[in-house]
């Protein structure tokens, strides 16, 4: 009988045995053939379970007979038997990714609960071979709709500007969002965007509407970019992987300047021109006295003179295409390592970033390092901490495109020296193109460490509290040194400035957030208190007279101090704090009616005691139709959510730190220390900026979620815009801080996708965003305030009423007067003249619609994605072309030089063209020597484009070819960067304008190409 039952447990057991299986996989993007870690596999209606690690492989042990259940953020979720897995398992991209979280600030949501505009971007879009860029704003170009990002220099290491539906602010400085990363919370400057390594992202979620942004209360107003670094995951295996590029930027268009020929074509005709007019003048002199008729007749002979003594060499040199460097390297490498234990993860990396300037000289290198750890201590209580250390050095750059403008073409190839090596002059004293890239030592140091410490305590299954601290300390070290044998040395016998800022800012946030279901009612709620604090200090100082001896670069070497006044303008220190306390609710019934509601109060130390706190609160709601009864049965829409937000939100970051205080600040009077006013008197009744935002969208997916559609609406209105008013100068300032008037940005945002059925063997994606924003303002303290940065010269920046910010104060050009060939200009008031009684203002800056569309196409191991970005509607101010429309000696005795436009000039009476006759002196109706280079709409040119943002082909080798090297994965691909750009613009880049839309001297953006490898082991 004993062995009857030993018999029969043995073959239970065995029965058992069998029914069980250990199944192994990868799981791969049907696109791009890349492993995707983190994918969830779920045994259908089974307890088991486990996530893919780094290299997207699992292993489960499974039931017989058991079906499966993969899935992925970003990837549609796929149902198959676990008999079928004996290849890589192919999930495809789905934009509408419903079962995703995604970060709404203190905490996070599943998307289909979302009743806000939130928009998301993951670690795939920032992979190095899609985005050649040294810093994550580049990197959103064209990929999210309602976010306008411009790089408007393209200087190494460039960060550039971003804006979220419109501007909201009527000072161009302070349009920028606000960025959160890992929770800490980024304001003021006191961070610099390209200290992070995009490639240690994980998501970036942007908060669009004022409902999701609320939660930020003050700061939210302008948009909120949150982004989340990678982390390990718990119970995954150690993997590593490498990613690697190297190539070459060069600047692909240019503007052509005359050679020899044209341009002593030109020097002639504008003297002769004015001797013509002269000669016509002195033959009817009129009531001209005789001190002015002997003035002319000194004129024509100084032209005459200018004329003969015109000494052209046999030479022609094009100085743009000579100072740029058309294989200027750049480079990416970066290492990371992550995994898991049965309760604790860990994610580290290494990289480094080096871009050398493709005009000019310069280099931008960037090192960074990351350790991010997770720790569970039993069932209650999770910990968790980051460092990350960034230090980006930029150095020994020149900007000599305005001398390249300038030179005459027949400069020799190489600079003059002087006797005692000092760089001289060919011409007047004209730099050399070649001369200012010499002779100069200039370095800029940024070092970067910022980081978090969080602790999550589950104080019961639907309560938890959580305390994090965030931290950043951020300095900024400046040296400048020129050479006395330079260029811009020589005069103070050379001269050293060293400036510099420590910043230290952090954020203490402690919050409890509940969850809980009842039958059909779900809620969801967050309650905390934040505390900020922000401190700098600047400092710097001068020095001038250095021996003419080459190799000195120290200030030890210096003879005497710089100026006095430098000492209040670059020393001082600044602190700011603030707190808050927040509370947001979310409720739902039977997941298909969404109800939300945020509510904050933030206090800041930079405001009066009586301005000092406000309300910030928001309230939304959605409906998910797919889900009601009546949509059961049909198979065309798998998803289709209706949602509508308001919500209040605030900006305080356009106020200086101490802009509600009366302040003196340092000077010296007789040789004595002494105190002064500061230019800017303090205004104890400003306040906040407040942001008022409706918003209503639509999501939904089609045809089995192969086609996704995300459209908004919406209208939002800032009161209380926060800029500086001109006061008197009897008040001993120059400007007083005001809440100057409202504006408002009304448009759509639209995001479509359609993508290939599952399982073809060759997959396909199509995704474009677009936005369409107005802009206008509806109320200012006065008629016309300034806007962006002032150019001397050109046109002043400014807001107008019922306009859109960005315009320009011009002259409305009527065109070249076909019979005396100077430029025709409206007169407004016709009272017969042309003065600032006659300005126009053309808004230029905003532009009317934008956005991006990806194409992405995969077969077997090969995989191809382009990125396309447009631009519609914007206009740019050229201020390099009205500069060099005047036909005068400079202040360094030559003409400069003129861009090839000019050939086309008005020659003699009958001509009809767009560009006015070349004359130096006095000309035109005004009789003045600028009349035909004022600012006016001549100047104004069509800066829509549409550009090839970037363009990667990979290859992805085959598995069995990597087995004996131990290599998971390999990838080998090539890119480029702005491969190619069609705009009506004549200028050098349509995109590299300041933030005013007015060009003056912005380097264009360079193209890059590069070879890469993207390696897992």
């Amino acid at each position: 009988m004993k062995h009857v039952y030993l018999l029969s447990l043995a073959c239970m057991l065995s029965a058992g045995a069998f029914a069980q299986q250990v199944i192994r996989g990868t799981v791969r993007d049907s696109l791009t053939r890349a492993p995707i870690p983190g994918a969830t596999i779920k045994v259908v209606n089974g307890s088991g379970g486990v996530t893919a690690n780094e290299k997207g492989e699992f292993e489960l042990r499974v039931p017989a007979n058991a079906k499966l259940q993969i899935s992925s953020i970003g990837f549609e979720t796929i149902l198959m038997p676990a008999t079928a897995i004996v290849r890589p398992i192919m999930l495809v991209t789905s934009a509408m990714e419903l079962k995703s979280t995604v970060v709404v600030g203190y905490g996070t949501q599943q998307r289909r609960n979302v009743t806000t505009s939130i928009s998301s971007i993951g670690a795939k879009d920032l992979q190095p071979q899609n985005n050649i860029v040294s810093d994550v704003g580049k990197a959103l170009q064209g990929r999210i709709p309602g976010v306008f990002v411009a790089s408007t220099s393209g200087s190494p290491g460039n960060t550039p500007n971003i804006q979220i539906r419109g501007v909201q602010t009527a000072r161009a400085e302070g349009a920028s969002p606000l960025i959160v990363i890992d929770g800490l919370v980024i304001d003021n400057g006191t961070f610099a965007l390209n200290s992070l390594n995009p490639q240690d992202i994980e998501t970036i979620d942007v908060l669009k509407d004022a409902a999701s942004a609320a939660i930020y209360g003050a700061r939210g107003s302008t948009g909120v970019i949150i982004i989340t670094t990678k982390k390990g995951r718990i119970g995954a295996r150690p993997s590593f992987s490498v990613n690697a590029y190297t190539g070459f930027n060069n600047v692909p268009s240019t503007r052509r300047m005359l050679n020899s020929e044209e341009y002593t074509s030109v020097f002639n005709d504008s003297r002769n021109n004015r001797i013509s007019d002269i000669d016509r003048i002195l033959a009817n002199p009129g009531s001209l006295t005789p001190a002015q008729i002997s003035q002319l007749q000194s004129e024509k002979t100084r032209l005459g003179s200018q004329v003969a003594g015109l000494n052209m060499a046999d030479r022609s040199t094009d100085w743009i295409d000579r100072i740029k460097n058309k294989t200027a390297p750049v480079s990416n490498i970066q290492a990371s390592m992550n995994g898991g234990g049965e309760k604790n993860s860990y994610y580290m990396s290494l990289a480094r970033y080096s871009e050398t300037a493709s005009m000019g000289t310069g280099k931008f290198e960037r090192y960074t390092g990351k350790i991010d750890v997770t720790q569970m201590v039993g069932n209650w209580l999770k910990l968790g901490g980051n460092i990350n250390l960034s230090q980006g050095v930029g150095k020994n750059f020149s900007y000599p495109l305005v001398s390249a403008f300038n030179a005459r073409p027949d400069t020799p190839e190489e600079p003059v020296r002087r006797a005692d090596g000092s760089l001289g002059y060919y011409i007047g004293q004209q730099n050399h193109p070649l001369g200012e890239m010499m002779e100069n030592n200039n370095k800029r140091k940024q070092q970067t460490w910022f980081g978090n410490l969080s602790a999550e305590v589950k104080l019961h299954k639907n309560l938890q509290f959580r305390s994090q601290l965030a931290a950043n300390k951020f300095n900024l070290n400046s040296n400048d040194f020129q050479s006395p044998l330079g260029y811009l040395g020589y005069f103070n016998k050379g001269y050293l400035k060293v400036t510099g800022s420590d910043n230290f800012n952090y954020n203490l946030d402690n919050y409890f957030t509940y969850n809980n279901r009842w039958n059909d009612l779900g809620l969801n709620a967050t309650a905390g208190y934040t505390f900020y604090s922000m401190e700098t200090t600047s400092f710097g100082y001068e020095l001038n007279g250095f021996p003419r001896v080459s190799g000195i670069t120290g200030g030890s070497a210096g003879a005497s101090y710089g100026s006095v006044g430098a000492i209040s303008a670059l020393n001082g220190t600044f602190k700011e704090t603030s707190e808050a306390y927040f509370v947001r609710m979310g409720v739902d019934y039977k997941d298909r009616y969404l109800l939300g509601a945020s509510l904050r109060t933030d206090g800041s130390s930079k405001l009066a005691k009586d301005n000092r706190y406000s309300w910030f609160p928001s309230v939304s709601a959605g409906w998910d139709v797919a889900k009601e009864n009546f949509m059961v049965r049909q198979k065309l829409v798998n998803h289709l959510k209706l949602r509508s937000s308001y919500g209040l939100s605030g900006n305080i970051r356009p106020l200086t730190p101490n802009g509600a205080e009366d302040l003196m600040t340092g000077t010296s009077y007789l040789g004595d220390a002494a105190l002064k006013i500061r230019d800017i008197v303090g205004n104890p009744h400003v306040r906040w900026e407040q942001t008022k935002q409706f918003d209503a969208g639509i999501d939904a997916a089609f045809f089995n979620n192969r086609v996704n559609l995300t459209v908004d609406y919406y209208n939002k209105t800032t009161d209380g815009l926060l800029s500086n008013r001109n006061i008197p100068w009897e008040f001993g300032a120059m400007s007083i801080p005001y809440n100057v008037g409202s504006i408002r940005n009304k448009g759509f945002d639209l995001l479509l996708g359609v993508n290939s059925a599952a399982g073809t063997a060759l997959s396909w994606r199509v995704e474009t965003n677009l936005n369409l924003n107005r802009n206008e303002v509806l109320s200012l303290a006065d008629s016309v305030m300034n806007f962006g940065t002032f150019i001397f010269g050109g046109p002043q920046s400014t807001v107008k009423v019922g306009q859109s910010v960005g315009s320009v104060q011009v002259y409305r050009s009527l065109g070249v007067n076909p019979e005396t060939g100077d430029m025709m200009y409206d007169d407004l008031n016709k009272d017969g003249l042309i003065n600032n009684k006659d300005y126009i203002t053309v808004p230029i800056a905003i532009p009317k619609f934008t956005g991006g569309t990806t194409l992405s196409v995969g077969y077997k191991g090969v995989s191809v994605e382009a990125l396309f970005n447009y631009v519609v509607g914007t206009k740019i101010y050229d201020f390099y072309e009205q500069s060099l429309r005047n036909y005068d000696l400079d202040w360094f005795g030559v003409m400069p030089n003129k861009f090839d436009i000019v050939n086309r000039r008005w020659r003699k009476p009958g001509d009809v063209t767009d560009v006015p006759r070349a004359v130096a002196g006095q000309h035109g109706q005004g009789n003045v020597t600028n009349w035909n280079s004022m600012p006016s709409t001549q100047f104004i040119y069509n800066a829509s484009y549409l550009r090839l943002r970037n363009l990667t082909v990979g290859y992805e080798i085959p598995k069995t070819l990597l087995q004996r090297a131990n290599i998971t994965r390999a990838k080998v691909y090539t890119s480029a960067q702005n491969l190619f750009t069609i705009t009506k613009y004549i200028g050098f880049d349509p995109e590299a304008a300041n933030n005013s839309g007015i060009v003056s001297s912005n380097l264009p953006n360079a193209r890059a190409m590069v070879l890469g490898i993207d390696l897992s082991f």
